[in-house]
């Protein structure tokens, strides 16, 4: 028997209440996060269609307070299956007809990856050792390559928990709470870095999926320290000086 209710309090932007086994109950722990719950409102029923893979269906949408209602999407997070089902996903994804995307945040991406690179520098990079702060401070002037792409529609956070997996074929993928228009290369990090190594890809993708892939740990960091939660600091500076 399916319980009541199960609660997930492990992400970053939202609570997640699933009830009865059946619908999912999705709450923002923040201002920005309800904004973004509401981009995902308006891209999601398009993106659904465009898809060969199942996305969140608001059937409920609250502003006030804010939070939607889906039915769950059931599958278990991937690990190295169906690598042909989640490339056939990304090409649908990157491909998408961006124009009129109005609720989708776009910019300058090497600002914004400037930015993010700054508040590393002026909080994580100070709790690495000398020679790691070396190395990690290179890291950090890659940011200025990450030029040369076509912008594209990108999901901007395909971890495993978000790729969701059933009978060995690519199910559903949830959490489209960070969806913008940018380097469709962030959609790759993970996964030429992890379960699709070998994958044929362009060589500027996949040297820009690289610095993506070694960046990745020092959000949690900074996660970590700005919520303060010393376990989210410990592993992610581990992470940090994995990819180093």
């Amino acid at each position: 028997m399916e319980a009541l209710l199960v609660e997930n309090d492990n992400g970053w932007d939202f609570k997640v209440l699933v009830l009865y086994g059946e619908w999912v109950v999705r709450l923002p722990r923040v201002a920005w996060s309800a904004e973004k719950l509401a981009m995902e409102a308006e891209l999601l029923p398009s993106l659904a269609a465009a898809l060969p893979v199942e996305v969140p269906r608001f059937e409920q949408v609250s502003t006030e307070p804010p939070f939607v209602v889906y039915r769950l999407i059931r599958g278990e997070p991937l690990e190295n299956e169906d690598p042909d089902g989640v490339g056939a996903f990304l090409e649908a994804l990157h491909s998408f007809e961006i124009e009129g995307l109005r609720s989708v945040p776009r910019g300058d991406w090497v600002e914004a990856w400037r930015r993010n690179a700054d508040g590393f520098r002026r909080d994580v990079l100070p709790l690495l050792d000398r020679a790691e702060r070396s190395r990690g401070g290179a890291l950090l002037q890659e940011v200025e390559m990450l030029t040369g792409f076509e912008p594209a529609l990108t999901h901007c956070d395909l971890g495993p928990e978000h790729l969701l997996v059933r009978h060995g074929r690519l199910a559903g993928v949830i959490d489209w709470a960070d969806a913008t228009i940018g380097d469709p290369a962030l959609d790759y990090a993970w996964l030429l870095n992890g379960p699709f190594a070998d994958w044929d890809v362009d060589d500027e993708l996949r040297r820009r999926a690289r610095i993506y892939h070694r960046l990745g740990p020092w959000f949690e960091v900074e996660y970590g320290l700005r919520t303060e939660q010393p376990d989210r600091v410990r592993t992610g500076l581990a992470g940090v000086r994995s990819r180093l």
